[in-house]
């Protein structure tokens, strides 16, 4: 059985700044059920590349550079660029307890 990873990617700056990561399509479920997840990244910035880390939660993300940049801060799931035509979509899975 196959596992479908779905490609996310937020882009910043004058859209000259960029970082993707790759999910399982069952942890982007949670996420966008308000799930906390972080992942380390790179992103790529006039040719140059960065470490960044990815911090989920709330159906938000922020990114930060490990030397303390604040990349994106708060951004909306939805505002991210994704592999996945559906992957941006609100998830109707989310389950109220």
């Amino acid at each position: 059985m196959t596992r479908t990873r779905i490609q996310l990617t937020a882009v910043w700056g004058n859209d000259d700044a960029q970082s993707s990561v790759l999910v399982s399509r069952r942890r982007w479920t949670a996420i966008q059920c308000g799930a906390e997840f972080t992942v380390d990244a790179s992103s790529a910035y006039e040719g140059k590349r960065y470490k960044v880390l990815w911090r989920f939660a709330n159906g938000q993300v922020s990114i930060d550079g490990v030397d303390g940049m604040e990349c994106v801060v708060c951004l909306p799931l939805g505002e991210l660029v994704s592999t996945d035509p559906s992957a941006t979509a609100s998830s109707k899975a989310c389950r109220k307890s």
